[in-house]
């Protein structure tokens, strides 16, 4: 039984979004702060952008929940969860765009800063917009032809857009550029031990 009912729930995720969407987490606060004394930091505003992405994926997650919440309070007779939420995750998008703009600052400040590209993908990713996510992590690979987290992110890109050989090719590129790994996730994002 849970300790709170699920209407309490509900409104708890509900405040927590609210403040999540309008402050960011600690994170994207505290980097705020310090922005305002150092604005021309490439480093921060690459944490920046990075407490962005978290943020807007913690949002996602309280979305996840609170969809889950209010589909068993209409559906009290229901025990087994739905194959498919309504999830609103229009609200995480502001924070993912944050982070992309907080990338493209360090890339004006610092064109050759290692990792930004990878983690514009991320963001681009996390939107859903794998087209533009692949152009960065191709640029990533450009940059650093042994970047694992680039491969393994395009890799997981082009799975999520269908293109199964691709996906197959970068999954062993990541593969090759981090054999030491013992999970590797292969074309159906299922975990398996490499």
């Amino acid at each position: 039984m849970d300790l709170l009912d699920r209407p309490t729930m509900i409104k708890m995720l509900d405040e927590q979004m609210k403040r999540l969407h309008d402050l960011g987490n600690a994170d994207v606060q505290r980097l705020g702060k310090e922005l305002e004394r150092t604005p021309d930091d490439a480093e921060l505003w690459f944490e920046s952008g990075l407490a962005y992405n978290q943020s807007g994926l913690q949002y996602l997650d309280m979305a996840i929940e609170k969809a889950r919440l209010e589909y068993f309070e209409a559906h009290p007779e229901e025990e087994a969860e739905p194959e498919r939420l309504d999830v609103d995750a229009s609200q995480a998008g502001s924070m993912f765009n944050a982070a992309l703009s907080a990338f493209d600052k360090v890339l004006e400040l610092m064109p050759e800063y290692y990792g930004v590209q990878c983690q514009r993908g991320v963001a681009l990713a996390n939107m859903q917009q794998y087209e533009e996510a692949v152009k960065c992590y191709l640029k990533a690979l450009e940059e650093d032809d042994v970047d694992f987290s680039a491969a393994y992110y395009l890799a997981c890109a082009y799975r999520d857009m269908g293109d199964e050989a691709q996906a197959e090719r970068y999954f062993a590129l990541a593969k090759e550029l981090n054999p030491d790994d013992d999970v590797q996730t292969n074309l159906h994002g299922m975990q398996v031990e490499g």
